[in-house]
């Protein structure tokens, strides 16, 4: 044989075994499949002895079973069959579940098919109770074992029983009451940092609440306490209807005052239209008028469920090389607000934490709870890219910290003190990319929130808090109609690569506030990962809004602003690109900003920033 034909054969032999040896491993997964098969086969077959497994944790435990019988040599693909798929429990992801560069685990929707995973149960059982009015017996809330605060049918987020009514012609500044005094008085932004006496009682007006509740401890009131910065949801302890007067379990996040808007929920008398439904935890009765006159078995569905795939490593051995694709998250458990605290809640459609490499690619997150996807503590490398996250009930994507974390990381803690030295010891998250989402209407429960937050929990599309953020790049995402940021950036250090991120119609529920947030309170130069400041440029940031309503504005109010009889001020108090507090050695250029209610840029206390 000529030479230069054996090596052709040889080098296309060795293609040849090169490209079977990358021919992933393929589990699949359906409604009607069992997880007693082998998960081998896409359907079903006819002797109803063999086909796809039923659920996700399954084809984790086949992929477990593969790993310990030899380790991977292909990679792995787990394809979901159309259908939703309703999870009691999250998929958890461990290191033990890790792909590797070469052989990576993949999540993903069958071809040309849309599965759904729900973190609902489907409400059953249901009678006719007045009217319209349906009613079904749920024995868990009433042993005090669930409670929600969201409510579905055919899919869509209902409404749950308020006064005043929520006003369809005016969504965001009709259908609201006001507080008209606060006791005690005389509460101050002093008082209230040094959480001494804040108000728990206030007073409506005497128009307000023609009707008499037979439960009114079961009522919540959401409210936009103090400066409108935040939402909070806060119980009603009594009411005292003789002098207008409502006292809560416990003060609203800040304090309330005067001036505050707010509307009573969840008062069964207050069940007046198609659409609304309201819980009584005491006898675990759910009560529900449907828009269409009629309950079918599996229409109606309750979250149970606050997070549906968990990626979480450890320090030692992080998770890595997993993605998720193609897949609908819905329906989560919404904790807002954990441990009344109005600005953090849990509840994450996909979590991850000490995770690496891993990917979260062409998902739609469609009315979550919480947080579309959450990196806790500490993450690198993960991509979060080509989502569509809408109506969830917190952020899009949230960088979060807990606790003090990684203190072994850090090169020079000497001549770092106070604050500095616990800002140093905070986890981190290195070099992630969030990039080509689309988030809009976000915030639904929690209005503090981002498109994309890094740091505290508040509702931006994007948004990052009480972590340690550098080289992450934030780019070309599609960010509109959030009540807060668009994206954030509070507290953390490092320098951080915001880029080409198109960001309107954003803060319309909440003041004092902008299209792009950051603030940096200090500069560790010390450290070689975060020695650098953050990078703002070529962004289109537009028509950021800001919305008060409170005794005495901050700011002038154009006329254009009055809304609801001169209550509600919007458009108020925002910015397109705002530097809160501390802009330290920030870096903005390139960026063109419009219509936005107080410039374009602002600059806020001690610090330097290049605009």
């Amino acid at each position: 044989m000529r030479i230069d034909l054996l090596l052709l054969y040889l080098v296309s032999s060795i293609t040849i075994v090169s490209l079977a040896a990358c021919e992933p491993v393929t589990f699949y997964v359906a409604t009607n499949g069992d997880d007693a098969w082998s998960g081998k086969q896409r359907e079903p077959n006819p002797a109803a002895t063999n086909g796809p497994f039923a659920t996700l944790i399954a084809a984790r435990d086949a992929i477990r079973a593969l790993k310990a019988d030899g380790g991977l040599q292909q990679p792995v693909e787990i394809l979901v069959r159309e259908g939703t798929y309703y999870l009691s429990e999250p998929l958890r992801l461990s290191a033990p579940d890790s792909g590797t560069f070469d052989c990576p685990i993949t999540y993903k929707a069958f071809p040309g098919e849309q599965p759904i995973l729900s973190g609902g149960k489907v409400i059953t059982g249901w009678r006719p109770y007045e009217g319209q009015i349906m009613c079904a017996e749920l024995p868990e809330v009433k042993e005090g074992k669930w409670n929600f605060r969201q409510l579905f049918f055919n899919g869509q987020r209902q409404i749950r029983a308020r006064y005043p009514n929520f006003d369809p012609d005016d969504p965001l500044y009709g259908g609201w009451a006001f507080v008209e005094e606060v006791f005690p008085e005389g509460t101050t932004r002093e008082d209230t940092v040094a959480q001494r006496v804040r108000p728990t009682i206030f007073g409506y007006d005497p128009d307000l609440f023609p009707r008499r509740w037979a439960k009114p401890q079961q009522g919540e009131i959401f409210v936009f306490p103090w400066l409108c910065w935040v939402s909070d949801i806060v119980p009603i302890k009594q009411v005292d209807r003789e002098n207008h007067r409502i006292e809560l379990t416990r003060a609203a996040y800040n304090s309330l005052m005067v001036g505050n808007r707010f509307y009573v929920e969840n008062i069964l008398e207050e069940l007046d239209q198609p659409g609304e439904w309201c819980l009584d935890t005491e006898t675990g009765m759910l009560y529900f008028w449907p828009p269409d006159g009629s309950v079918d078995d599996g229409a109606v569905v309750a979250p149970a469920n606050d997070r549906l795939i968990e990626i979480k490593g450890n320090a030692e051995e992080p998770t890595m090389f997993i993605s998720i694709s193609g897949l609908t998250f819905t329906q989560t458990l919404s904790l807002f607000p954990r441990r009344g605290y109005a600005v953090q809640s849990d509840g994450f459609a996909v979590y991850l934490e000490e995770a690496e490499d891993c990917h979260i690619v062409n998902n739609l997150f469609d009315q979550v709870g919480g947080d579309a996807v959450r990196l806790q503590n500490n993450n690198a490398h993960n991509e979060i890219v080509g989502n569509e996250m809408a109506y969830a009930g917190a952020q899009g994507v949230c960088f979060n910290g807990q606790g003090g974390g990684n203190t072994h990381t850090w090169h020079a803690e000497e001549g770092l003190a106070g604050i500095r030295l616990m800002a140093a010891k905070k986890p981190r998250t290195i070099g992630n990319l969030i990039s080509r989402n689309h988030i809009h209407h976000c915030g639904v429960l929690e209005k503090h929130a981002a498109g994309i937050l890094v740091l505290e929990k508040h509702a931006a599309g994007i948004f990052s808090f009480n972590i340690n953020a550098a080289d992450n790049v934030i780019s070309h995402n599609l960010i509109h109609d959030m009540p807060r940021y668009g994206i954030a950036l509070q507290l953390g250090l490092g320098g951080n690569l915001i880029e080409y991120n198109d960001i309107y119609r954003t803060s319309l529920e909440t003041a004092d506030t902008g299209g792009i947030e950051t603030n940096r309170w200090f500069v560790l130069k010390e450290d070689e990962d975060f020695a650098h400041g953050n990078v703002i440029r070529y962004n289109l940031v537009r028509d950021d809004i800001g919305c008060g309503a409170y005794g005495e504005p901050r700011e002038p109010i154009p006329a254009q602003s009055m809304r609801a009889g001169g209550r509600i001020w919007a458009p108020y108090y925002g910015w397109g690109i705002y530097f809160d507090n501390s802009p330290m050695e920030v870096t903005v250029y390139g960026n063109i900003t419009i219509g936005n209610v107080l410039g374009g840029v602002m600059i806020l206390g001690a610090g330097k920033a290049v605009v």
